[in-house]
């Protein structure tokens, strides 16, 4: 095993012989701009990478004999980035999300869950190619733990991590629409106990957070009910993770112990105690910038307008993609008076959302003016928001808000390992750390679209092959 002592990897590495450094594949990548994850930059870098973890970085370091070397002078290095946001059930369309648009009548919703429990490695291309090589599903079924557990082992594929079923008080008959053969994703807080159960049951699978889904602070009874459920995940020494979109629900959720906020607060301003709760808390915002003009591009789709999906790489699935290229194909399954009422619905949603988009904009630029913790997040899975391809316009989009390139890197890094308790492992580019890293041959911290001019992905010290 590496270990973390600078002086140490350096007498290792000088007296490896030749024959040893080539059987522990020893690779060395020199002349790089590197951009660490915590806000360093090293000029004409070199990083020594071994066993999958990363030896040694920094600008003056002593290549061992043998190592393989490959000379990136020009280029710029950054960690693998996180997208802290997803949902492995969801496939992009509605077909995951009849609460949406209801197309059980055409694909059986319990067929949609069975295929992506089976085929998740569908996504990997998407998630690896796009420079994306850790993410965090905050919301799914239980199925999704084995992805927790395994994906580490597997270099073609992102790490994860999973909060499983989520806890929240909307209707039975709104959730329950999503239960499957006996698996849930939702879970129904009718009562204290039931709140600490799905904590204990959750816990006890390893998930890695306990998602709520909404919050009513003039309901008395959910007020009980929710105060259990904080006080079952602070027993449990599990996270509570905010699905909040008002300023009084995201306080509540912060005054709660809330960790992480994964949605925007788009009602309205925010004010100084709510960034006071954030920074007390040392939460993580997630501000998913992009996730309802999806919905609302795909709901067009629906309509007949062209889903423009925008893969140079060719990263999408196959199903993905004809699935969203032939949504229109689903008119001869609803009547036309439900095709009328969402064609009438969409320009009102247009407007809408046009507004909540500059307040989100305001917000997360008071959010990171704070000194808050900001994550990266696209909420991929949801209609319209696909798996990988949408991180780059949320990174854009958070640009667009005032957000400066070089601190968006940590967020797209750092911080999302810290979301996913993981920066021990990766997020950064540290000795000992997981050899997780992007090169690019443009200067990601001038301008974040340049994760654009990706042209390698290492993932556990090998490049990745698509």
């Amino acid at each position: 095993m590496w270990k973390l002592n600078r002086i140490v990897i350096v007498l290792v590495f000088v007296s490896m012989g030749l024959a040893q450094a080539q059987d522990q594949n020893i690779k060395a990548l020199t002349g790089a701009t590197i951009y660490d994850g915590n806000g360093n930059q090293i000029t004409n870098g070199t990083i020594i990478i071994g066993n999958g973890k990363i030896g040694e970085i920094g600008e003056n370091v002593q290549i061992p004999a043998g190592a393989e070397k490959i000379d990136v002078s020009g280029k710029y290095i950054m960690p693998g980035m996180v997208d802290a946001h997803v949902h492995f059930f969801q496939t992009g369309f509605f077909d995951s999300r009849p609460d949406a648009a209801d197309l059980r009548d055409s694909i059986p919703l319990e067929s949609v869950v069975d295929y992506q429990r089976t085929n998740p490695d569908r996504y990997y291309p998407a998630y690896i190619g796009s420079g994306i090589t850790a993410v965090y599903d905050v919301g799914d079924y239980l199925w999704t733990l084995n992805l927790q557990k395994n994906n580490d082992q597997i270099p073609d594929a992102p790490h994860v991590a999973t909060a499983g079923p989520l806890i929240t008080p909307a209707p039975k008959e709104r959730i329950q629409i999503f239960d499957v053969e006996g698996d849930q994703t939702f879970v129904h807080l009718d009562s204290e106990e039931t709140g600490r159960k799905a904590v204990r049951k959750n816990s006890n699978a390893g998930t890695t957070g306990i998602k709520i889904w909404g919050f009513q602070p003039d309901d008395p009874q959910f007020m009980k009910n929710i105060e259990a459920v904080a006080d079952e995940i602070e027993k449990q020494d599990n996270k509570m993770i905010a699905h909040a979109t008002s300023l009084r629900e995201a306080k509540l959720a912060l005054e709660l112990g809330a960790k992480l906020l994964v949605h925007s607060v788009e009602d309205t301003i925010v004010d100084q105690e709510f960034l006071e709760l954030l920074n007390r808390n040392q939460a993580l915002y997630n501000p998913t910038m992009i996730v309802s003009r999806g919905y609302y591009n795909t709901y067009n789709a629906l309509l007949g307008e062209e889903f423009e999906i925008d893969d140079p790489k060719g990263l999408v699935d196959s199903k993905t993609r004809n699935v969203l290229q032939n949504a229109a194909d689903f008119q001869k399954y609803r009547d036309s008076a439900s095709l009328a009422r969402l064609k009438n619905a969409l320009p009102s949603m247009d407007k809408r959302m046009s507004g909540t988009s500059e307040i989100m904009k305001t917000n997360l630029k008071k959010v990171y003016d704070s000194g808050a913790k900001i994550v990266v997040g696209t909420d991929a899975g949801n209609p319209g928001t696909l798996h990988g391809i949408s991180y780059i316009k949320e990174l854009e989009a958070m640009q667009d808000a005032g957000i400066p390139a070089r601190d968006l890197i940590i967020m797209a890094t750092r911080n999302g390992a810290i979301a996913m308790e993981r920066l021990s492992d990766f997020g950064t580019l540290e000795a000992g750390k997981v050899a997780d890293l992007l090169i690019l041959s443009e200067d990601p911290a001038e301008d974040i679209s340049h994760v654009k001019s990706l042209e390698m992905v290492m993932r556990k010290g090998e490049f990745y092959q698509d």
